[in-house]
């Protein structure tokens, strides 16, 4: 029992189970330390895998062959250029009379070349234990591994008997550093040269770097995963947790195809704690569930062949651009036993730029060969992306990048080009949130036919339509695999399969990914922060004054809208959130990562993100503030009407442009990271897709939910160095409804029913029986547009009756309404209560009325909707249902609405308004329920209502009674910023007020010219400026808020009691 408990009795194990594998077991003895290699393999593979070229150098250099090789190979091995040991095993070195020798041999794609076959069969894989490695010490590494003589990986092992995987990584930070004592570096721990990567492994834990750098060692898990989380499950039938290593990585296919495929090279720009940007040299090994997502995906291509779906659930953090590179590289080369290629072409759908170029960065490296990638590109080519995407295909192009908009061009091509036909095609998903697959763009519709002029000329139009509805479903010659970190109901629906794949999908037996990284795992292993660590909610509690609104009856629904639009842009709601933005980024985040950390500002609207701008920059003007430099970012062009900035006139436009004049026409991401920018200010912009590793604090004023929150609070959780925690302030969202967004995607998304195909039949049946169509208009629709003749004028006039008639009725309720609420206002003037609620009743019924119009064009636009997502999951086998959604699509473009009112909400003010501190999150990981995902379940069979009319002091003080709880007098602060404004260019009451307590300033001047501002508001601010002049209790709380206003720098203004 003395050494049973100890790591020796591991590392025989793992010895064993290699050489029982066909692994070479060697001696340190055999080892050459100087050269770092295993002389013996090196010379062994090229006699037997290229013994003409061998006896050439033989026949040249005689009994110094040997040394000849051995010191070319290494020459080739520290060459800094060209060399090291990638790619020396990928493209050999070359020696006089000898030619390029290579130095192994990557798996055969097919069985059509005995003579690569038998090269293959011809490497050496190799185990030394305790490996003595270097001239200067005694030291031993427990495992190397070799592959025809050259050192790829070093493993050092522990026990959790008695030590734990740390200690394995310490020892390699502490002992195994590439710097010798006598100079020189060790060849076999040196980057690049030496060992690809270095294992750190007890019997339940692996890590792994490609950079031994002593203190500075970095590991990254080399983990399955449990359950979700971190770690490894307990191992099967009594196995060591870590025997996936040896057992499935170290396989000799397996593990020869890392190196020959997956391992990469990297070069990208890098910034220190100063800023000072340099380029910083990597080694990309696949971490675990990246190399087994693409392994498992080509594995069941070879099963399954071309058709199927695949969706991988992988977390921000996985490394999901490499993941993808991977997969499209190995999906081009797979083939069959024959040589015919699985897919001819791989079109890999993206909306990230980065990725077009890693891409090419990553497959060039592993291919060694230009012209393997094309990117669809407007700026590369004159041709219009359709074009190019569809010579790409023509010619064949191995993997084309396109964007999801030009996506459907491809379908097209696929399922229409003769030439193409034949062909199978692999469509990479990036992000694939929607039901990307298989819908395609309604002007596609018409030609999306999978056949010739002369087989559609025989097809009946019934046919016709069948082989529209087919079409929309996954063409066969296609196979699709989709990432995400964030599934949609519907994309678990088109891309997942169902857990036990014999049964078909149902509530018991819902679609799954393929293959899943869970947020868990990749918070658990430090790849992301969890973003809701530091999450808080504000809530906004104000009240409106509505002394000078013209209190008439105005439509309820429009009212809302404005009130809540007019909120959103008030100068001091935006003005108080922007003061407590300002200086929580200055007390909590300015100084973090060296000074270097950024923050991002999510408004609700493009108006508000243009107000959000004017007033931070106005904030940190007045503060004497230089540090907190601020970007906006928003589409097109924002008028002035729309923000109503006083000093600007009204035709006055903002864009990105003029408000960011220090870009200079310069891409924004790359200028946001440099330290010119320390805040960018986003509408609509930058949520998704951005990775900006320096971004520390999100002021969130939008409502978000569901992915949309996961996807916007992640531009957070890119890990940076010293980067330890984020901050969230949320002014617009409830703490719960953000953790449930959250929780559904932080282990494998959960589909909590199973779509019902039926509701494209409520749905139509409703329609139906509003009789704004009749059956037989239809039909003659459907037999228009499968005639490939068909013109705009004809489907113009086959939908033109159903238009009038509902244009028509619209137009008839819209008059009658406004009869009634003309004769309400009638009878209001004449005081008849009998008769205002006469007039109200009528008024009610023809809202009604109109809002069964509202429904039918709604009913529309879901039935079209519906149909063209479920279409891709079953066939219906009714292609009447075909022509009716290509009637309704076009039938509701020509359907008039109603228009919103317009209400004139006068001279409204915000009369009080604090913010107060709501609820707080310590992390995503507490334990809460997880929320299912649901399916389209919205049948459009709501009933008719009406719109109600409120007068608007009404709507006013609903409003100030949801939001205007536990508000004070203290909190009258739209008067109150009104005065201080005033004060602020009386030099004397200035300097009285910075250098004196409010006590002394209350004893000064501030109150009589305080006063005299009151007096001087009487005519715009009557009932507030009255009560003060004439209340003294009152007006002495004012005036201590007018006081906290002025008063620079005191870091309290309205909102120190609740500051972070």
């Amino acid at each position: 029992m003395s050494h049973i408990h100890h790591e020796c009795e591991l590392e025989r194990h793992i010895v064993e189970q290699l050489e029982a594998a066909g692994w070479r077991v060697g001696k340190s003895a055999d080892y050459d330390q100087g050269r770092a290699l295993f002389p013996e393999d090196v010379l062994g593979w090229l006699e037997d895998s290229q013994p003409q070229a061998m006896a050439k150098i033989l026949a040249m250099n005689g009994v110094g062959t040997r040394d000849v090789v051995l010191d070319r190979l290494v020459k080739q091995l520290e060459n800094k250029v060209d060399g090291g040991t990638v790619n020396v095993l990928r493209y050999g070195f070359a020696v006089a009379g000898g030619g390029t020798l290579a130095m192994s041999q990557a798996l055969p794609e097919d069985e059509r070349n005995d003579t690569v076959i038998a090269r293959y069969a011809a490497n050496r894989l190799r185990v030394v234990p305790q490996l003595r490695y270097s001239l200067d010490k005694a030291d031993e590494i427990d495992l190397a591994f070799f592959i025809n003589g050259i050192p790829v990986a070093t493993v050092e092992l522990k026990t959790d008997f008695t030590q734990s995987v740390q200690a394995a990584m310490q020892q390699y930070r502490m002992d195994r550093r590439p710097e010798r004592k006598s100079g020189g570096l060790e060849p076999l721990l040196t980057f690049k040269r030496g060992a690809v990567v270095h294992f750190a492994m007890s019997d339940s834990d692996i890590r792994m770097t490609t950079k031994l750098a002593g203190d500075a060692t970095f590991f990254l898990p080399f983990n399955r995963g449990n359950d979700g989380a971190a770690g490894n499950p307990p191992g099967d039938k009594g196995h060591y947790p870590v025997s996936y290593f040896w057992e499935r990585v170290l396989q000799k296919d397996n593990w020869l195809h890392i190196f020959h495929r997956f391992v990469l090279q990297e070069r990208k720009e890098a910034q220190d704690v100063n800023g000072k940007t340099y380029f910083k040299e990597g080694l990309i090994f696949p971490r675990f569930h990246q190399w087994e997502g693409v392994t498992k995906m080509i594995d069941a291509v070879r099963v399954e062949g071309a058709g199927q779906p695949y969706l991988i659930q992988h977390s921000a953090g996985s490394g999901k651009t490499n993941t993808i590179a991977w997969t499209a590289h190995s999906l081009i080369r797979v083939r069959r036993l024959d040589g015919e290629p699985y897919f001819h072409s791989v079109i890999v759908v993206t909306d990230r730029q980065v990725l077009d170029q890693q891409l090419q960065d990553a497959i060039q490296q592993i291919e060694h060969q230009a012209g393997v990638v094309c990117a669809i590109d407007r700026q590369q080519s004159s041709l219009p992306k359709s074009q190019q995407l569809a010579k790409a295909m023509l010619d064949g192009v191995p993997i084309i990048v396109c964007t999801l908009q030009t996506f459907p061009y491809a379908q097209k091509a696929i399922l229409g080009e003769q030439s193409l036909r034949n062909r199978r095609f692999a469509i990479i998903i990036d992000e694939a949130h929607s039901s990307t697959g298989g819908s395609t763009a309604d002007d596609l519709r018409y030609v999306l036919t999978g056949q010739s002029e002369a087989e559609w000329e025989k097809l009946t139009k019934e046919e016709r339509l069948s082989v529209w509805q087919s079409s929309r479903s996954r063409p066969g010659n296609a196979s699709y695999f989709a990432f995400t970190a964030t599934p949609k109901h519907s994309t678990l629906s088109l891309f997942g399969r169902p857990r036990n794949p014999a049964q078909p999908v149902s509530t018991d037996n819902p679609p799954a990914p393929f293959h899943l990284y869970t947020m868990q795992q990749a918070i658990d292993e430090g790849f992301i922060l969890d973003v809701l660590k530091n999450y808080t909610s504000y809530e906004v509690a104000f009240k409106i004054g509505s002394e000078m609104v013209d209190d008439k009856r105005v439509d309820e629904k429009s009212a809302g809208r404005k009130l809540a639009k007019w909120l959103s842009l008030n100068p001091v709601n935006v003005g108080q959130k922007v003061e407590l933005v300002v200086e929580h980024f200055r007390k909590n985040v300015a100084h973090l990562l060296g000074g270097q950390a950024k923050a991002m500002v999510v408004t609700s609207s493009r108006a508000a993100a243009v107000k959000y701008h004017l007033a931070l920059e106005d904030y940190c003007k007045r503060k004497g503030y230089d540090n907190v430099q601020a970007m906006v970012a928003f589409s097109g062009e924002v008028p002035n009407t729309d923000v109503e900035e006083p000093s600007l006139p009204k035709d006055h436009s903002f864009s990105e442009t003029n408000l960011n004049p220090g870009l200079n026409g310069r891409d924004m991401r790359k200028v946001f990271d440099t330290p010119d920018y320390r805040v960018m200010i986003v509408a609509n912009k930058y949520q998704t897709g951005f990775d900006q590793p320096k971004l520390v604090a999100m002021y969130l004023d939008k409502k978000i939910s569901g992915v949309e929150a996961v996807q916007t609070l992640s531009r957070l959780n890119r890990t940076f160095p010293g980067k330890d925690k984020t901050f969230v302030i949320d002014f617009a969202n409830k703490a719960e409804e953000i953790l449930a967004s959250f929780k559904t995607f932080y282990r494998d998304a959960q589909v909590a029913d199973i779509q019902d195909p039926n509701i494209v039949y409520d749905i139509k049946q409703r329609l139906d029986g509003m009789f704004i169509y009749e059956q037989a208009e239809v039909e003659a629709f459907g037999d228009a547009i499968v005639d490939p003749k068909v013109t705009h004028q004809k489907l113009f006039s086959l939908t033109q009756t159903a238009t009038d008639r509902f244009n028509g009725k619209l137009k008839t309720l819209n008059d009658a309404i406004d009869q009634w609420d003309k004769a309400w206002e009638k009878a209001h003037d004449e005081g008849s209560d009998k008769d205002m609620e006469y007039a109200d009743v009528q008024r009610s019924e023809y809202c009604k009325a109109r809002d069964e119009l509202m429904i039918f064009s709604e009913s529309l636009t879901k039935f079209v909707r519906s149909y063209e997502y479920i279409a891709q999951l079953i066939d219906f086998g009714d292609p009447s249902l075909e022509a009716f959604a290509s009637y309704a699509r076009l039938l509701r473009k020509r359907l008039k609405g109603i228009t919103a009112e317009q209400v004139d909400l006068g001279d409204l003010k915000l009369s009080h308004y604090k913010i107060k501190k709501g609820s707080n999150l310590s992390g995503v990981g507490v334990q809460a329920e997880t929320p299912g995902l649901y399916g389209m379940t919205d049948n459009g069979l709501r009933d008719a209502r009406d719109r109600e009319k409120r007068y608007l002091t009404e709507l006013i003080e609903k409003l100030n009674n949801a939001f205007g709880k536990d508000i004070t007098d203290t909190d009258q602060v739209a008067f109150a910023v009104h005065v201080s404004e005033k004060l602020r260019a009386d030099s004397v009451v200035m300097a009285q007020v910075q250098n004196n307590t409010m006590e002394q300033a209350m004893k000064a001047d501030l109150p009589s010219k305080a006063i005299s501002a009151i007096a001087a508001a009487m005519s715009s601010h009557t009932s507030m400026a009255t009560k003060l002049l004439s209340d003294e209790s009152t007006r002495d709380v004012f005036l201590t808020v007018v006081y906290e206003l002025l008063k620079k720098d005191a870091g309290a203004g309205l909102f120190g009691s609740v500051r972070t």
